[in-house]
Order: C-alpha cells, then sequence, then structure tokens
C-alpha cells in the first residue's frame, strides 16, 4: 500500500507497527486451496440429521478450546454437561466463561445472519456476553477499555508485547474499520484472519480479546458466504499448537508482515476442517448402517458370496450394529424370502433364497 506522506493511510497502525497489507504468499495460496477442497462437501452434500450433528459438535468444541486457549480448564466433557445442565446457579469462574462462550456464539452467528455490516457496537457486545460476571470492574465490559494492558502469553504469563494506550484505542478501532471497508473485496479467509490479528494487537478491551477476536472472525466469515466455518472450530488446532499462535503474533511486529499469522490461522482452518471432513465420512458410514435397507442390502451381499453363513458371519461384517437388531434382519429377509434358513436358532444357518 502507497505511502502518501502526511495523509497517509492508517497513521496510528503505523505508529504502533501494527502491520495491515494483505499479501498472497504461495504459502497461503496453498493453505486455501485445502480449505477450498472440503468446502463442497461440508456445505452443499451434508444432510439432516448429520449436519445437526456436526453443528453441535462444532459449537462444543469451539466454545471449549476458545476457553482453553485463554486458560480455562475444563475438558470437552465437562463442558457438553454444564451445557446440558439446567442450573446454572453458584458457577465456577471457568464455568461461567463456558455458558458466556455459548451465548456469545450464538449472538454471534444472529449477527452473521442479519443484513449490514458488522460493527465496532457489534465487537463490543460480543466483549460483553464473553466477559459477563467476570470482570471486577463492570465498565470494563462492553466498552474499549480505560486502562493500559499487555499481551501475555496465558500458559507462561511471559508478555509478548505492549499494547496502545487507551486514549488511541477509539482512532485505531477507526482505522481497523476502514481497513475492513477497504478490503471488503479481499479473500474472506484471508480478511477474517487479518482482522482477527490486527485486533488483537490493538487489544481494544481490558480482558476477552483473544475469545472475542476468534468469535468475530466467525462473524465475519459467515457474512462472506463462509459456511463451512459453521462447521469448522478452528479453536481446536489453536489450542494444539497454542505456542505458534503466540510466536506467530511476535512474528508479525517483528517482521511488519501479516504473513505469519494469516498463513497459520489458515493453516489451523484447513487442518481442522479436514478433521471435520474425515468425522464426517465415519459418521455416513455408521449411519448408513443403521438403516435397516443398508443392513439388508450388505447381508444379501454376504449370502451372494457364500453358499452357507450364520449371525456370526453378519456379525463380522456389521459389528457395530447389536445382536438383537441384526437378528431380526435376518427373519425379515426369510419372511421375504430373500433368505432360507435351516437349523435351530443358535446354530442356524442361512443361505439364499428363492425370491429374484
Amino acid at each position: 500500500m502507497a505511502d502518501n506522506g502526511p495523509m497517509a493511510k492508517y497513521p496510528l497502525l503505523k505508529t504502533h507497527k501494527i502491520p495491515f497489507d494483505l499479501q498472497y504468499t504461495d504459502k497461503l495460496v496453498k493453505l486455501l486451496v485445502r480449505i477450498a477442497e472440503t468446502k463442497p462437501y461440508l456445505e452443499e452434500y451434508l444432510g439432516q440429521p448429520l449436519e445437526l450433528q456436526l453443528l453441535r459438535q462444532a459449537k462444543i468444541r469451539a466454545i471449549t478450546f476458545s476457553n482453553q486457549i485463554e486458560g480455562n480448564l475444563l475438558e470437552e466433557r465437562g463442558v457438553t454437561q454444564i451445557l446440558a445442565a439446567k442450573d446454572h446457579d453458584d458457577l465456577s469462574k471457568d464455568e461461567t466463561e463456558i455458558i458466556n462462550y455459548r451465548d456469545a456464539l450464538e449472538y454471534a452467528e444472529t449477527l452473521a445472519s442479519e443484513k449490514g455490516r458488522f460493527r465496532l457496537r457489534d465487537l463490543c457486545d460480543l466483549q460483553k456476553l464473553v466477559t459477563r460476571n467476570t470482570l471486577g470492574d463492570k465498565k470494563q465490559s462492553g466498552a474499549l477499555r480505560t486502562i493500559q494492558v499487555n499481551i501475555a502469553d496465558v500458559s507462561t504469563g511471559k508478555k509478548i508485547d505492549d499494547c496502545p494506550e487507551p486514549h488511541n484505542l477509539s482512532g485505531l478501532m477507526e482505522e481497523l474499520w476502514a481497513w475492513l471497508d477497504e478490503n471488503q473485496d479481499a479473500d474472506p479467509f484471508v480478511r477474517a484472519f487479518a482482522f482477527h490479528y490486527i485486533a488483537v494487537a490493538i487489544h481494544p478491551f481490558v480482558d476477552g480479546n483473544g475469545r472475542t477476536m476468534r468469535l468475530a472472525q466467525h462473524v465475519l466469515l459467515l457474512k462472506n458466504g463462509a459456511q463451512i466455518a459453521k462447521f469448522v472450530p478452528s479453536e481446536t488446532t489453536i489450542m494444539a499448537t497454542r505456542d505458534r499462535y503466540y510466536a506467530s503474533i511476535r512474528q508479525c511486529k517483528a517482521l511488519n508482515s501479516l504473513n505469519p499469522i494469516v498463513e497459520y490461522l489458515a493453516e489451523c482452518f484447513a487442518t481442522s476442517a479436514e478433521e471435520v471432513f474425515k468425522e464426517s465420512k465415519k459418521l455416513i458410514r455408521n449411519s448408513m448402517g443403521r438403516k435397516p435397507e443398508a443392513r439388508h442390502a450388505k447381508i444379501l451381499s454376504l449370502s451372494q458370496q457364500k453358499k452357507e453363513f450364520s449371525i456370526g458371519d453378519v456379525i463380522a461384517i456389521l459389528g457395530n450394529i447389536p445382536r438383537r437388531t441384526l437378528e431380526r434382519d435376518m427373519e425379515t429377509l426369510v419372511r421375504s424370502k430373500h433368505l432360507r434358513s435351516t437349523g435351530e436358532k443358535r446354530a442356524r444357518l442361512y443361505s439364499k433364497g428363492p425370491k429374484k
């Protein structure tokens, strides 16, 4: 982006050495291709009820791991139990953060479904939900901070970077939204990942910046038509590689480049998308096995391969289905004359029936 002397764009971002130029490196393009390869399947071919199952799984993981990145100790099973509970009184701080993030994620998807641009007020509302009942100073919830803070590695407490002074925040956020408007034709993933970093570098809130910006990334992706984001909790990969997350933030400042963080976030999204793709294929296989027609087809295929076979042979190919269910399937196929049966129940043998 060209510098235009004293009237240069984004002077406060430049003063605070926060990079903002988008560059499509070879590595980034390859990562975007990996994401694109999962999109047709996840966005177009997932039908009910599989879609609901994957969406539920994605939300639980997003809630679990986005909070874990910031030091929350609750695991996926505990999070599932908290979300299912009807009584949310007397919660610990970690438990409160789980309920808060669930509500904030639901609000983020509401924002994404609404017409109109994503606004600073929306970002503040997300942070207010994320930090509800966890901040000592309630004036710092849902508003730009009025005190000085630093970016620190939550696992070590080590300071990563100084943050802009509170009196510069309003101007910095104006520049961020001007940048967002100027880059609205950029690749949706690159734009959302870059916004994530720039906003974290500005650190507009006293707490909840990382969680809020991951939600903002989610909103921006959905608003730009990347519905795949609903299925992909990239927070799982970020948590698994958290040291690289903080290292990428440091590298951006050191190199005056967005490339380290944008490439890292793209890699996390691509990896998570590929994992969801694998899991969804497994779910489809399992769900097909639960449909009587699919089970019957496999049993009849077995009858074509073997002159005689037992219930044990059927269990060997449909081991994820209860024995009693398979026995009923066999009885159905015998009644319909697709199979013949001989012998007592315990030692019964089956063969191909007369029905064509």
